[in-house]
């Protein structure tokens, strides 16, 4: 019912800014997206179409100690489908350019002066299978660790991607 890009942004938005829970008590199943409540409004409209296109019902609360919307869904189907360990390689281009513009719309930031997209992100794997995937297609990127500061509790690095990237057919809200 979703499009193969449509499902790699699924993804790619879950690596970034989504939750899963399976509540014992009530036997009910939880994925969650947190999204900025002000400045993305487009990728909550975008992520709920996508939700409802796979006849879910996505519920939109707004988090009370965080300026921030959580965008709900009640699905067993969805919570395995997420919770399956996705293999970038196995996947095809329009899943992978689907998942790379997620994961710009969850922790990404598009510098329309200097010209660059930058991730930041704790999960390396993911990130170097994105570097060899825009790699394979002529896209530039570079990926490195970040300086930690104080309060961060892992390793995070930073990866950026040329701006070629919005040449391509992508689903990116922010790189618009």
């Amino acid at each position: 019912m979703i499009s193969a890009k449509e499902e790699g942004y699924l993804f790619g938005l879950f690596e970034g800014d989504g939750y899963k829970i399976y509540d014992k008590n009530s036997r009910h199943y939880h994925v969650e997206f947190y999204l900025n409540s002000k400045k993305d409004i487009k990728i909550i409209k975008f992520l709920v179409s996508i939700l409802k296109k796979i006849s879910l019902n996505p519920n939109i609360y707004q988090d009370k100690r965080y300026d921030c919307k959580r965008v709900r869904v009640y699905s067993k189907s969805l919570f395995e489908l997420i919770s399956k360990n996705i293999n970038l390689n196995d996947k095809t281009q329009d899943f992978k350019i689907g998942f790379v513009s997620g994961l710009i719309d969850s922790e990404g930031y598009v510098s329309k002066k200097k010209h660059y997209i930058m991730i930041i992100n704790t999960n390396k794997e993911i990130l170097d299978k994105c570097y060899n995937f825009l790699s394979s297609i002529g896209i530039e990127s570079s990926l490195n660790k970040r300086k930690p500061s104080e309060k961060d509790m892992r390793n995070s690095y930073r990866f950026y991607i040329s701006v070629n990237f919005k040449r391509l057919n992508h689903l990116s809200i922010k790189a618009g």
